[in-house]
């Protein structure tokens, strides 16, 4: 048997094999080893192996008061972001990436606004604001917290970008039949829970079995944490009948066939194929349904109270300025229609007078 030579320790992760030979062993990592411990040909592929499979440990980093990964840190473990809403908290931590990335290191009051609009133009002109107002926030909550002076904010003179954008446009009656009319499976019932609900995408495929109670679907708005019992509409509830004729009713409501989740942009992405199969379709979003559900709401004669407690405050501005639109427009063609059908009877009465003369 080949011993280590006298005053010569055991190397770690070795072994003697049958009593003879000299083997490297770490996980599952097994290699022989030439000769004995002490012995340079051995010390050479010992330390060859070591460095091979053991990775050293990372270098401990010091964090510096008061830079952007600093107060990031602190920010994200306390209550004051942690009771935000659980769609804010996410795009917080998104865009938070970016802030790591490029002003990590930064220390917050060495930072010039010219660096903050820096971060703001690396993200899309829709996140620019966002991303502003994100920082702005973290240079008021540091503020709050003493770390900084309190009239420290380098976000805050930076201009709001202003862009004309063309939105969501709103199902009409007419589109809402048609996709109706070609929707299959899951596409189908997130139309209909789309239109008889009036809620939000991301709302609409998380939705579970166990919120439908009785005539009722309950729903937590993850933007707004608010929490709302809808009345169900005699579509969705014939909807929900069908359903559970095909399966258990347990889970999500809508979901692949194998009962994964279809994922945040799963209604967008169904939408969207199921509009390129229709002819002269026009690009629609699920968030046009929104508009479109509140128009029906007010054409049903529900109060601005109502409507506004499903759509939410900002939703219902916009839904309203939509109703407004809709509802004068009609108006205006009933008026049109009126009076082409006034005037196509003046016409025909002047005729069968002069008929009459002659």
């Amino acid at each position: 048997m080949k011993r280590k030579k006298k005053g010569v320790a055991k190397p770690r992760y070795t072994y003697v094999a049958r009593g003879t030979y000299w083997r490297f062993r770490y996980q599952r990592f097994d290699a022989p080893l030439p000769g004995s411990p002490g012995e340079p040909a051995f010390e050479e592929k010992y330390e060859q192996l070591i460095a091979l499979v053991i990775k050293p440990e990372p270098p401990i980093v010091m964090v510096g008061e008061g830079t952007f990964r600093w107060v990031l840190d602190r920010y994200f473990r306390d209550v004051v972001f942690r009771s935000l809403a659980e769609g804010t908290q996410r795009t917080y931590r998104h865009m938070s990436k970016t802030i790591y990335r490029l002003l990590g290191d930064c220390d917050m009051v060495a930072t010039t606004p010219a660096m903050i609009a820096g971060v703001r133009d690396a993200v899309t002109i829709g996140g620019a604001n966002n991303m502003r107002a994100f920082i702005s926030r973290l240079y008021s909550y540091a503020s709050s917290m003493g770390w900084i002076e309190s009239h420290i904010n380098r976000a805050r003179d930076l201009k709001v970008i202003k862009r004309k954008v063309p939105g969501h446009v709103p199902w009409s009656d007419d589109e809402l039949a048609l996709l109706l009319r070609h929707a299959e499976g899951e596409t189908r019932t997130l139309i209909i829970l789309a239109i008889c609900t009036a809620q939000r995408a991301i709302d609409l495929v998380t939705t579970d079995w166990s919120q439908v109670l009785g005539e009722n679907i309950r729903v937590r708005q993850k933007k707004t944490n608010m929490l709302i019992d809808i009345p169900m509409h005699p579509l969705l509830q014939e909807e929900l009948r069908r359903l559970r004729s095909l399966r258990p009713v347990s889970g999500r409501i809508v979901r692949h066939a194998n009962g994964d989740d279809i994922g945040n942009k799963g209604f967008n992405e169904r939408l969207t194929k199921l509009i390129a199969k229709i002819p002269n379709m026009p690009h629609r979003t699920p968030h046009g349904a929104r508009y479109a559900a509140a128009a029906m709401m007010e054409e049903a004669g529900c109060t601005v109270f109502q409507i506004q407690a499903i759509l939410g405050h900002s939703t219902y501005q916009q839904a309203m300025a939509y109703i407004i639109r809709r509802r004068e427009s009609r108006a205006g063609m009933d008026k049109l229609v009126s009076h082409a059908q006034a005037e196509a009877r003046r016409k025909w009465q002047n005729l069968g007078g002069l008929r009459v003369v002659s």
